[in-house]
């Protein structure tokens, strides 16, 4: 008789912990507090910015690229130094932009991710992300040298696109 009622006990708690897991599923992950933002807005379309004044005129708006489940849209942007570019996660899965080359992160300002990421935020000028975050948020870097970079998506690396700078 004992042996029949820990057999129930286990089916009934291997049955909630189920029923647990799959309620679960279709959570959202909460982001995590950083300088990332979530896009609010009911369109699948980012808003861009308005235009930045600054004492040698005004800047254009922020170039967005978007990272979908096919890659980046566009795959590569040319900006003027000074200019941002906002990083939109438009995927199914999370996103971490991180200057080439993978995994370091090094090619824009020559430090590794191990240097540069502090507490989920990158130190010193660095062009990585350093932190995960889910569909709908957006992330900016402004960039101040000229240059090519290539980037990725840390948490899908075959993700690619390059970014210009005059």
């Amino acid at each position: 008789m004992n042996t029949k009622v820990a057999w129930i006990a286990v089916v009934v708690i291997v049955a909630l912990a189920l029923i647990w897991f799959f309620s679960g599923m279709n959570r959202a992950a909460a982001p995590t507090e950083s300088s990332a933002t979530t896009d609010t807005a009911t369109s699948s379309e980012p808003v861009a910015p308005a235009p930045v004044e600054t004492d040698k005129g005004t800047l254009p708006a922020a170039t967005v690229v978007t990272l979908t489940d096919a890659g980046f849209s566009p795959a590569s942007v040319t900006v003027s130094a000074g200019q941002t570019v906002r990083f939109v996660n438009d995927s199914s899965r999370s996103m971490w932009i991180g200057a080439d080359e993978h995994p370091t992160h090094t090619e824009y300002d020559g430090t590794s991710t191990r240097e540069h990421c502090v507490e989920g935020a990158a130190v010193g000028g660095a062009f990585d992300q350093c932190q995960a975050v889910p569909r709908g948020a957006s992330w900016e870097f402004t960039f101040t040298k000229a240059g090519t970079f290539g980037f990725h998506n840390h948490t899908g690396a075959s993700s690619v696109g390059t970014v210009i700078v005059r």
